[in-house]
């Protein structure tokens, strides 16, 4: 037997279903989409690139060529990329004073997975003066620092600075570590 309670809750929940279709129609624009319009979606797709600090140890042996000094080889241990190895190229050398010098050079490092680091250099150098006696100039320290300037794989597009610390070098060998930053 049908009661009174049955139909009435029948009836709320058609006006129940009818309330939410009616908003559903009304609600909806009559406004069209354009898929002319240009959407930016890096902002939420792509990952910031921001500075993330560095350190490197160097070991570098002098390199000729035809018996002039042309730049150097060189290997370390570099954060983000592990063991490395690589070449500098000696662009700029020249005598500040008798005992100071200037070099600048375009290098660059191999890490452990074969993507390339690409570093511009700058480095003040001062010769001990055991070797300004004997005529040498082969050893004695250096400062300065390298702009990074790009890369290869993970580094595409790598930026950043490090600066040397406690650079020396003796007939031929030249060691140090440096510090800084790198936006890859």
């Amino acid at each position: 037997m049908k009661t009174k309670r049955t139909f009435g809750m029948k009836a709320i929940l058609k006006l129940a279903l009818l309330s939410t279709f009616m908003l559903a129609v009304i609600s909806c624009s009559t406004e069209s989409i354009s898929i002319e319009e240009p959407t930016d979606l890096t902002s939420t797709a792509a990952k910031a690139k921001k500075p993330r600090p560095i350190k490197n140890t160097f070991v570098g042996v002098d390199r000729f060529e035809d018996g002039d000094l042309v730049g150097n080889s060189f290997s370390g241990n570099i954060s983000h990329g592990g063991k490395y190895t690589g070449e500098g190229t000696t662009t700029n050398f020249y005598f500040t004073s008798a005992s100071e010098a200037v070099q600048t050079s375009e290098d660059f490092m191999v890490v452990a997975n074969g993507d390339k680091i690409y570093t511009s250099s700058e480095v003040f150098i001062v010769f001990s003066p055991e070797s300004i006696l004997d005529g040498t100039y082969s050893s004695g320290t250096y400062t300065g620092g390298f702009d990074i300037v790009g890369g290869t794989g993970r580094f595409d597009g790598a930026v950043g600075r490090m600066d040397m610390d406690n650079g020396e070098f003796n007939s031929g060998v030249a060691t140090h570590n440096a510090a800084g930053t790198i936006t890859y």
